[in-house]
Protein backbone atom coordinates (compact mmCIF):
# COMPACT_ATOMS: atom_id res chain seq x y z
CA UNK A 1 0.00 0.00 0.00
CA UNK A 2 1.17 4.10 -0.77
CA UNK A 3 1.78 5.75 1.73
CA UNK A 4 -0.84 8.50 -0.06
CA UNK A 5 -3.62 5.49 0.30
CA UNK A 6 -2.77 4.91 3.84
CA UNK A 7 -2.99 8.67 4.91
CA UNK A 8 -6.28 9.05 3.34
CA UNK A 9 -4.75 11.90 0.80
CA UNK A 10 -6.36 12.50 -2.39
CA UNK A 11 -2.73 13.58 -4.28
CA UNK A 12 -0.61 11.11 -5.95
CA UNK A 13 2.89 11.22 -6.95
CA UNK A 14 3.80 14.50 -8.87
CA UNK A 15 1.66 16.51 -6.29
CA UNK A 16 3.58 15.78 -3.51
CA UNK A 17 6.68 16.93 -2.44
CA UNK A 18 7.51 13.53 -0.34
CA UNK A 19 8.69 10.21 -2.03
CA UNK A 20 5.13 8.41 -1.97
CA UNK A 21 7.03 5.10 -0.82
CA UNK A 22 5.38 1.48 -0.25
CA UNK A 23 4.52 0.56 3.25
CA UNK A 24 5.08 -3.09 2.57
CA UNK A 25 8.44 -2.76 0.12
CA UNK A 26 11.33 -1.07 -0.17
CA UNK A 27 11.38 1.41 -2.73
CA UNK A 28 14.04 1.69 -5.21
CA UNK A 29 15.03 5.08 -5.29
CA UNK A 30 18.09 6.22 -2.99
CA UNK A 31 19.19 9.64 -1.02
CA UNK A 32 21.75 11.34 -2.74
CA UNK A 33 24.15 13.36 -0.91
CA UNK A 34 24.82 15.28 -4.01
CA UNK A 35 21.90 17.08 -4.28
CA UNK A 36 22.54 18.95 -0.90
CA UNK A 37 25.68 20.60 -2.62
CA UNK A 38 23.80 22.96 -4.77
CA UNK A 39 20.23 24.29 -3.75
CA UNK A 40 20.45 27.27 -1.57
CA UNK A 41 17.50 26.17 0.28
CA UNK A 42 17.70 25.27 4.40
CA UNK A 43 16.68 22.02 3.81
CA UNK A 44 19.61 21.13 2.00
CA UNK A 45 22.24 23.65 3.60
CA UNK A 46 21.19 22.05 6.86
CA UNK A 47 21.88 18.37 5.49
CA UNK A 48 24.98 19.60 3.76
CA UNK A 49 26.58 20.86 6.98
CA UNK A 50 25.65 17.91 9.26
CA UNK A 51 27.10 15.33 6.73
CA UNK A 52 30.17 17.53 6.32
CA UNK A 53 30.32 18.14 10.06
CA UNK A 54 30.15 14.44 10.69
CA UNK A 55 33.21 13.79 8.31
CA UNK A 56 35.26 16.42 9.51
CA UNK A 57 35.05 14.28 13.39
CA UNK A 58 35.80 11.27 11.48
CA UNK A 59 38.77 12.74 9.97
CA UNK A 60 39.62 14.58 12.54
CA UNK A 61 39.59 11.45 15.09
CA UNK A 62 41.89 9.54 12.61
CA UNK A 63 44.17 12.43 12.39
CA UNK A 64 44.31 12.66 15.88
CA UNK A 65 44.90 8.41 15.92
CA UNK A 66 42.11 8.14 17.84
CA UNK A 67 41.00 5.14 16.26
CA UNK A 68 38.54 3.88 19.28
CA UNK A 69 36.56 6.96 18.63
CA UNK A 70 36.37 6.82 14.97
CA UNK A 71 35.16 3.45 15.38
CA UNK A 72 32.31 5.22 18.10
CA UNK A 73 31.24 7.53 14.92
CA UNK A 74 31.21 5.05 12.62
CA UNK A 75 29.56 2.48 14.50
CA UNK A 76 26.50 4.62 15.26
CA UNK A 77 25.36 4.23 11.62
CA UNK A 78 23.28 1.68 11.81
CA UNK A 79 20.68 0.02 9.50
CA UNK A 80 17.38 2.52 8.61
CA UNK A 81 14.22 1.94 7.47
CA UNK A 82 11.65 4.38 8.08
CA UNK A 83 12.55 5.64 4.34
CA UNK A 84 11.95 2.83 3.05
CA UNK A 85 13.68 3.49 0.13
CA UNK A 86 16.73 1.01 -1.42
CA UNK A 87 16.41 -2.47 -2.47
CA UNK A 88 15.76 -5.44 -0.37
CA UNK A 89 14.01 -8.47 -0.28
CA UNK A 90 10.30 -8.73 1.47
CA UNK A 91 10.52 -6.41 4.01
CA UNK A 92 12.81 -2.91 3.94
CA UNK A 93 16.10 -3.46 5.89
CA UNK A 94 18.48 -0.81 6.17
CA UNK A 95 22.50 -1.34 4.77
CA UNK A 96 23.77 0.47 7.70
CA UNK A 97 27.01 0.24 8.96
CA UNK A 98 27.47 -2.74 11.36
CA UNK A 99 30.42 -3.24 14.50
CA UNK A 100 32.72 -4.76 11.86
CA UNK A 101 32.64 -3.32 9.00
CA UNK A 102 33.38 0.38 11.03
CA UNK A 103 36.38 -0.89 11.52
CA UNK A 104 36.88 -2.20 7.85
CA UNK A 105 35.32 1.79 6.76
CA UNK A 106 37.60 3.47 9.48
CA UNK A 107 40.85 1.49 7.89
CA UNK A 108 40.00 2.51 4.39
CA UNK A 109 39.47 6.03 5.00
CA UNK A 110 42.61 5.92 7.24
CA UNK A 111 44.54 4.52 4.48
CA UNK A 112 43.05 6.48 1.69
CA UNK A 113 45.43 8.82 0.28
CA UNK A 114 42.10 11.17 -0.51
CA UNK A 115 41.72 11.09 3.18
CA UNK A 116 45.41 11.78 3.97
CA UNK A 117 45.66 14.85 1.93
CA UNK A 118 42.57 16.58 2.85
CA UNK A 119 40.26 15.88 -0.70
CA UNK A 120 37.69 13.99 1.24
CA UNK A 121 35.26 15.97 2.36
CA UNK A 122 31.67 14.39 2.24
CA UNK A 123 29.37 11.00 1.16
CA UNK A 124 30.52 11.85 -2.85
CA UNK A 125 33.70 11.76 -2.23
CA UNK A 126 33.34 8.53 -0.17
CA UNK A 127 31.41 6.97 -2.61
CA UNK A 128 34.01 7.45 -5.42
CA UNK A 129 37.15 6.70 -3.13
CA UNK A 130 36.81 4.36 -0.78
CA UNK A 131 36.11 0.89 -1.00
CA UNK A 132 32.91 -1.09 -0.42
CA UNK A 133 30.59 2.11 -0.43
CA UNK A 134 28.16 1.83 -3.05
CA UNK A 135 24.83 3.54 -3.26
CA UNK A 136 22.30 1.86 -1.00
CA UNK A 137 24.99 2.15 1.90
CA UNK A 138 26.02 5.74 0.47
CA UNK A 139 21.81 6.50 1.58
CA UNK A 140 21.67 4.38 4.47
CA UNK A 141 24.30 6.61 5.81
CA UNK A 142 23.41 10.11 4.54
CA UNK A 143 20.16 8.94 6.40
CA UNK A 144 21.87 8.40 9.70
CA UNK A 145 23.50 11.66 9.63
CA UNK A 146 20.15 13.58 8.49
CA UNK A 147 17.62 11.64 10.51
CA UNK A 148 17.22 14.75 12.66
CA UNK A 149 16.25 16.87 9.36
CA UNK A 150 13.97 13.70 8.56
CA UNK A 151 12.10 13.93 11.37
CA UNK A 152 11.44 17.58 10.97
CA UNK A 153 10.89 17.46 7.26
CA UNK A 154 8.14 15.26 8.45
CA UNK A 155 6.28 16.75 10.68
CA UNK A 156 6.01 20.13 8.78
CA UNK A 157 4.65 17.66 5.59
CA UNK A 158 1.90 16.59 8.01
CA UNK A 159 1.17 19.83 9.13
CA UNK A 160 0.90 20.68 5.61
CA UNK A 161 -1.88 17.84 5.01
CA UNK A 162 -3.48 18.53 8.28
CA UNK A 163 -2.94 14.98 9.27
CA UNK A 164 -2.60 14.89 13.04
CA UNK A 165 1.01 13.76 14.03
CA UNK A 166 1.06 13.08 18.16
CA UNK A 167 2.82 9.83 18.37
CA UNK A 168 6.25 10.01 20.46
CA UNK A 169 8.57 7.56 19.24
CA UNK A 170 11.95 6.99 19.88
CA UNK A 171 14.16 8.59 17.09
CA UNK A 172 17.16 6.84 16.57
CA UNK A 173 20.61 8.85 17.26
CA UNK A 174 20.74 12.11 15.99
CA UNK A 175 24.06 13.55 15.08
CA UNK A 176 24.88 17.03 17.50
CA UNK A 177 26.62 19.22 14.97
CA UNK A 178 29.52 21.08 16.47
CA UNK A 179 30.15 18.45 18.75
CA UNK A 180 31.41 15.66 17.56
CA UNK A 181 28.84 13.27 19.25
CA UNK A 182 25.81 11.57 18.27
CA UNK A 183 22.67 11.92 20.96
CA UNK A 184 21.08 9.26 22.26
CA UNK A 185 17.56 8.38 21.58
CA UNK A 186 14.95 11.11 22.51
CA UNK A 187 11.03 10.45 21.86
CA UNK A 188 9.89 12.77 19.06
CA UNK A 189 6.28 13.31 16.80
CA UNK A 190 6.94 10.43 13.96
CA UNK A 191 4.24 9.06 12.24
CA UNK A 192 3.47 5.24 12.94
CA UNK A 193 1.51 4.04 10.63
CA UNK A 194 0.14 0.29 10.34
CA UNK A 195 3.15 -0.41 13.15
CA UNK A 196 6.06 1.06 11.28
CA UNK A 197 7.97 4.19 11.84
CA UNK A 198 8.02 6.13 9.05
CA UNK A 199 10.43 9.58 7.72
CA UNK A 200 9.23 10.96 4.30
CA UNK A 201 11.88 12.29 2.01
CA UNK A 202 11.59 15.18 -0.18
CA UNK A 203 11.99 13.77 -3.97
CA UNK A 204 14.06 16.76 -4.80
CA UNK A 205 16.82 14.58 -3.53
CA UNK A 206 16.64 11.30 -4.38
CA UNK A 207 18.37 9.08 -7.22
CA UNK A 208 17.75 5.79 -8.44
CA UNK A 209 20.35 3.63 -7.88
CA UNK A 210 22.12 3.64 -11.79
CA UNK A 211 21.83 7.33 -11.42
CA UNK A 212 24.32 7.25 -8.55
CA UNK A 213 26.83 4.42 -9.99
CA UNK A 214 26.83 6.55 -13.19
CA UNK A 215 28.25 9.55 -10.96
CA UNK A 216 32.18 7.50 -10.84
CA UNK A 217 31.50 6.50 -14.39
CA UNK A 218 31.22 10.15 -15.76
CA UNK A 219 33.93 11.14 -13.75
CA UNK A 220 36.18 8.05 -15.33
CA UNK A 221 35.37 8.86 -18.92
CA UNK A 222 35.14 12.79 -19.02
CA UNK A 223 37.50 14.30 -16.72
CA UNK A 224 40.05 11.69 -16.05
CA UNK A 225 40.44 9.78 -19.30
CA UNK A 226 40.60 13.09 -21.52
CA UNK A 227 43.10 14.50 -19.13
CA UNK A 228 45.09 11.51 -19.74
CA UNK A 229 44.76 11.87 -22.92
CA UNK A 230 45.53 15.40 -23.30
CA UNK A 231 48.90 14.82 -21.27
CA UNK A 232 50.09 11.43 -22.81
CA UNK A 233 49.87 13.96 -25.97
CA UNK A 234 51.66 16.76 -24.15
CA UNK A 235 54.52 15.09 -23.02
CA UNK A 236 54.53 12.12 -26.19
CA UNK A 237 53.87 9.81 -23.78
CA UNK A 238 53.53 5.91 -23.77
CA UNK A 239 50.41 5.61 -24.38
CA UNK A 240 50.56 7.93 -27.68
CA UNK A 241 49.81 5.89 -31.10
CA UNK A 242 51.42 6.76 -34.44
CA UNK A 243 48.91 6.55 -36.94
CA UNK A 244 49.19 6.78 -40.81
CA UNK A 245 45.95 8.27 -42.30
CA UNK A 246 46.22 9.81 -46.18
CA UNK A 247 47.55 13.22 -45.16
CA UNK A 248 50.51 11.97 -43.23
CA UNK A 249 50.80 10.78 -39.75
CA UNK A 250 48.76 11.67 -36.53
CA UNK A 251 48.83 11.12 -32.86
CA UNK A 252 46.38 9.47 -30.89
CA UNK A 253 45.78 8.10 -27.54
CA UNK A 254 42.60 5.08 -26.86
CA UNK A 255 40.73 5.15 -24.11
CA UNK A 256 40.57 1.54 -23.88
CA UNK A 257 44.25 1.88 -23.74
CA UNK A 258 44.10 4.33 -20.48
CA UNK A 259 41.57 1.96 -19.08
CA UNK A 260 44.09 -1.12 -19.46
CA UNK A 261 46.56 1.47 -18.12
CA UNK A 262 44.90 2.53 -15.60
CA UNK A 263 41.81 0.74 -14.70
CA UNK A 264 38.95 2.88 -12.96
CA UNK A 265 38.95 1.66 -9.50
CA UNK A 266 38.67 3.56 -6.12
CA UNK A 267 42.49 3.33 -5.37
CA UNK A 268 43.20 4.95 -8.69
CA UNK A 269 40.53 7.64 -8.89
CA UNK A 270 41.84 8.77 -5.41
CA UNK A 271 45.10 8.78 -6.38
CA UNK A 272 44.52 10.79 -9.44
CA UNK A 273 42.13 13.33 -7.70
CA UNK A 274 45.31 13.79 -5.48
CA UNK A 275 47.45 14.51 -7.95
CA UNK A 276 45.23 16.25 -10.07
CA UNK A 277 42.85 18.47 -7.50
CA UNK A 278 41.78 20.75 -9.96
CA UNK A 279 40.61 18.21 -12.17
CA UNK A 280 38.35 16.71 -9.52
CA UNK A 281 37.00 20.26 -8.26
CA UNK A 282 35.85 20.86 -11.31
CA UNK A 283 33.90 17.72 -11.76
CA UNK A 284 32.41 18.68 -8.54
CA UNK A 285 31.41 21.90 -9.90
CA UNK A 286 29.68 20.02 -12.75
CA UNK A 287 27.84 17.40 -10.57
CA UNK A 288 26.65 20.33 -7.94
CA UNK A 289 24.58 21.35 -11.06
CA UNK A 290 23.27 17.82 -11.38
CA UNK A 291 19.07 18.49 -11.57
CA UNK A 292 16.56 15.77 -9.55
CA UNK A 293 15.59 13.14 -11.11
CA UNK A 294 12.57 13.09 -13.00
CA UNK A 295 8.65 12.84 -12.05
CA UNK A 296 8.13 10.04 -14.64
CA UNK A 297 11.03 8.11 -13.04
CA UNK A 298 10.02 8.64 -9.79
CA UNK A 299 6.49 7.03 -10.99
CA UNK A 300 7.60 3.86 -12.98
CA UNK A 301 10.09 2.82 -10.25
CA UNK A 302 7.10 2.16 -8.46
CA UNK A 303 6.23 -0.74 -11.06
CA UNK A 304 3.55 2.21 -12.06
CA UNK A 305 2.39 3.41 -14.87
CA UNK A 306 2.40 7.73 -15.86
CA UNK A 307 -0.11 8.58 -18.54
CA UNK A 308 0.79 11.83 -18.27
CA UNK A 309 -1.72 13.52 -20.85
CA UNK A 310 -4.34 12.08 -19.13
CA UNK A 311 -3.26 13.04 -15.43
CA UNK A 312 -3.23 16.60 -17.27
CA UNK A 313 -6.73 16.48 -18.44
CA UNK A 314 -8.16 15.28 -14.87
CA UNK A 315 -6.53 18.00 -12.94
CA UNK A 316 -7.91 20.37 -15.21
CA UNK A 317 -11.36 18.57 -14.86
CA UNK A 318 -11.01 18.85 -10.52
CA UNK A 319 -9.94 22.68 -11.13
CA UNK A 320 -12.99 23.48 -13.32
CA UNK A 321 -15.56 21.41 -11.13
CA UNK A 322 -14.33 23.17 -8.13
CA UNK A 323 -17.31 26.18 -7.89
CA UNK A 324 -16.04 29.89 -7.10
CA UNK A 325 -16.72 31.39 -3.46
CA UNK A 326 -15.34 30.93 0.11
CA UNK A 327 -17.39 27.65 0.76
CA UNK A 328 -15.24 25.56 -1.44
CA UNK A 329 -11.90 28.01 -0.41
CA UNK A 330 -10.40 24.94 1.29
CA UNK A 331 -10.51 22.50 -1.49
CA UNK A 332 -9.34 25.43 -4.39
CA UNK A 333 -6.50 25.81 -1.74
CA UNK A 334 -5.51 22.15 -1.51
CA UNK A 335 -5.77 21.38 -5.16
CA UNK A 336 -3.53 24.69 -6.48
CA UNK A 337 -0.81 23.61 -3.82
CA UNK A 338 -1.05 20.12 -5.42
CA UNK A 339 -0.99 21.82 -9.08
CA UNK A 340 1.90 24.11 -7.89
CA UNK A 341 4.31 21.14 -6.62
CA UNK A 342 3.59 19.30 -10.00
CA UNK A 343 4.28 22.07 -12.23
CA UNK A 344 6.92 23.98 -10.79
CA UNK A 345 9.06 21.42 -9.12
CA UNK A 346 12.01 21.25 -9.08
CA UNK A 347 12.13 24.66 -9.02
CA UNK A 348 9.38 25.29 -5.68
CA UNK A 349 9.51 22.70 -3.11
CA UNK A 350 9.02 21.85 0.38
CA UNK A 351 5.35 23.49 0.63
CA UNK A 352 4.55 24.94 4.02
CA UNK A 353 0.70 25.70 4.91
CA UNK A 354 -0.63 29.10 6.67
CA UNK A 355 3.02 29.83 7.58
CA UNK A 356 2.90 31.96 10.94
CA UNK A 357 4.84 34.82 10.62
CA UNK A 358 5.17 38.37 13.23
CA UNK A 359 4.82 36.49 16.17
CA UNK A 360 1.20 35.19 14.15
CA UNK A 361 0.15 38.38 13.37
CA UNK A 362 0.30 37.24 9.85
CA UNK A 363 -0.69 34.23 8.12
CA UNK A 364 0.78 33.08 4.37
CA UNK A 365 -1.68 30.57 2.91
CA UNK A 366 1.64 28.57 1.27
CA UNK A 367 5.18 29.08 1.30
CA UNK A 368 7.82 27.19 -1.33
CA UNK A 369 11.07 27.24 -0.82
CA UNK A 370 13.08 28.53 -3.43
CA UNK A 371 15.82 25.36 -4.92
CA UNK A 372 15.80 26.57 -8.38
CA UNK A 373 18.94 26.09 -9.89
CA UNK A 374 18.75 28.20 -13.27
CA UNK A 375 15.67 30.19 -14.85
CA UNK A 376 13.66 32.46 -13.59
CA UNK A 377 12.88 31.29 -9.97
CA UNK A 378 17.16 31.43 -9.89
CA UNK A 379 17.39 34.50 -10.88
CA UNK A 380 15.06 36.34 -9.07
CA UNK A 381 16.49 34.81 -5.59
CA UNK A 382 19.87 35.61 -6.84
CA UNK A 383 18.33 39.92 -7.39
CA UNK A 384 19.57 42.29 -4.73
CA UNK A 385 15.75 43.38 -3.85
CA UNK A 386 13.69 40.81 -4.45
CA UNK A 387 16.09 38.06 -2.73
CA UNK A 388 13.34 35.57 -3.43
CA UNK A 389 14.55 32.95 -0.91
CA UNK A 390 10.86 31.88 -0.34
CA UNK A 391 8.01 32.22 -2.39
CA UNK A 392 5.13 32.67 -0.96
CA UNK A 393 1.48 31.98 -2.42
CA UNK A 394 -2.18 33.51 -1.69
CA UNK A 395 -5.41 31.07 -3.19
CA UNK A 396 -8.33 33.17 -3.42
CA UNK A 397 -10.85 31.42 -4.61
CA UNK A 398 -13.12 34.42 -5.67
CA UNK A 399 -15.83 34.72 -7.98
CA UNK A 400 -14.75 38.43 -8.55
CA UNK A 401 -11.90 40.06 -9.43
CA UNK A 402 -8.97 40.41 -7.19
CA UNK A 403 -8.92 44.15 -5.26
CA UNK A 404 -6.67 46.12 -3.24
CA UNK A 405 -6.95 44.12 -0.43
CA UNK A 406 -5.61 40.89 -1.53
CA UNK A 407 -2.41 42.89 -3.13
CA UNK A 408 -2.08 44.79 -0.26
CA UNK A 409 -1.99 41.57 2.08
CA UNK A 410 0.52 40.18 0.02
CA UNK A 411 2.97 42.63 0.54
CA UNK A 412 2.19 43.23 4.21
CA UNK A 413 3.84 39.43 4.02
CA UNK A 414 6.88 40.74 1.85
CA UNK A 415 9.90 40.07 3.88
CA UNK A 416 13.77 40.71 3.26
CA UNK A 417 14.87 37.68 4.81
CA UNK A 418 12.52 35.56 2.79
CA UNK A 419 12.19 37.49 -0.20
CA UNK A 420 10.12 39.99 -2.19
CA UNK A 421 8.51 37.52 -4.75
CA UNK A 422 4.72 36.25 -4.31
CA UNK A 423 2.12 34.52 -6.73
CA UNK A 424 -1.51 34.53 -6.38
CA UNK A 425 -3.93 32.29 -7.61
CA UNK A 426 -7.48 33.11 -8.72
CA UNK A 427 -9.81 31.72 -10.87
CA UNK A 428 -10.36 34.61 -13.22
CA UNK A 429 -9.32 38.09 -14.16
CA UNK A 430 -12.19 40.12 -15.77
CA UNK A 431 -10.11 43.79 -15.46
CA UNK A 432 -6.76 42.88 -16.29
CA UNK A 433 -5.37 46.28 -17.08
CA UNK A 434 -6.47 47.59 -13.42
CA UNK A 435 -4.94 44.56 -12.08
CA UNK A 436 -1.90 44.62 -13.46
CA UNK A 437 -1.75 48.29 -12.77
CA UNK A 438 -2.13 47.39 -8.72
CA UNK A 439 0.79 45.45 -9.26
CA UNK A 440 3.21 47.43 -11.19
CA UNK A 441 2.12 50.33 -8.24
CA UNK A 442 3.30 48.02 -5.64
CA UNK A 443 6.46 47.42 -7.81
CA UNK A 444 7.00 50.53 -8.54
CA UNK A 445 7.29 51.36 -5.14
CA UNK A 446 9.97 48.76 -4.26
CA UNK A 447 7.56 46.69 -1.95
CA UNK A 448 7.85 43.42 -4.46
CA UNK A 449 6.58 41.05 -7.19
CA UNK A 450 3.33 39.90 -7.51
CA UNK A 451 2.68 37.33 -10.28
CA UNK A 452 -1.13 36.48 -10.75
CA UNK A 453 -2.07 32.73 -12.40
CA UNK A 454 -5.44 32.34 -13.17
CA UNK A 455 -7.38 28.96 -13.78
CA UNK A 456 -6.35 29.52 -17.52
CA UNK A 457 -2.33 29.80 -16.91
CA UNK A 458 -2.67 26.66 -14.62
CA UNK A 459 -4.46 25.02 -17.59
CA UNK A 460 -1.59 25.88 -20.39
CA UNK A 461 1.46 24.82 -18.71
CA UNK A 462 -1.16 21.69 -18.06
CA UNK A 463 -2.28 21.42 -21.85
CA UNK A 464 1.68 21.94 -23.08
CA UNK A 465 3.85 19.12 -24.10
CA UNK A 466 5.48 17.58 -21.45
CA UNK A 467 8.98 18.38 -22.54
CA UNK A 468 7.32 22.06 -23.51
CA UNK A 469 6.30 22.59 -20.08
CA UNK A 470 9.71 24.16 -18.80
CA UNK A 471 9.61 26.47 -21.24
CA UNK A 472 6.08 27.22 -21.25
CA UNK A 473 6.77 27.61 -17.55
CA UNK A 474 10.01 29.66 -17.75
CA UNK A 475 7.77 32.20 -20.70
CA UNK A 476 4.79 33.01 -18.70
CA UNK A 477 6.53 33.67 -15.33
CA UNK A 478 9.26 35.88 -17.25
CA UNK A 479 6.04 37.62 -19.77
CA UNK A 480 4.48 37.89 -16.16
CA UNK A 481 6.94 39.48 -14.42
CA UNK A 482 7.67 41.74 -17.64
CA UNK A 483 4.10 43.32 -17.58
CA UNK A 484 5.53 45.02 -14.04
CA UNK A 485 7.74 46.42 -15.46
CA UNK A 486 5.87 48.59 -18.09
Amino acid sequence: MLLSQALGLNLSQPMLDFIDIDLHLDFPLFIDPIGFLEPREPFAQECQDDIRDFFEAVLQAIIAGDMAKGNELLAALQEPNETHLGISDGEPRGRGIGAKQAEQLLESLANSPAAKTGLLHDLTDCALFIENIGADKVSDITTNIIRRNLIEYTQQQFEFHNIPLQTNLPTGRLWVRGEGRWETDRFDRIPLIEGQRVLLVPKRYVRWRGGMQQVATHYYTHFVTNFVRDEQLRTNGHLVQVIKTKKGEKREVYKKDIKKDMPPTKENLARFSVENPDVYRRFKEVIKRKGPIGLRKIVELDGQQFNEGQFNTDLIALLRAIPPGRPNATNYHHLVSGIITYLFFPHLITPTLELDINQGRKRIDIAFANASQQGFFSDQRSDVFLMAREIMIECKNYAEDLANNEIDQMIGRFDPRRGRLGIVACRSVVDQNRLIERCRDAFRAQQGAILVFTDDDFEALLNAHDIAREPALQNMCRAKFRELLR
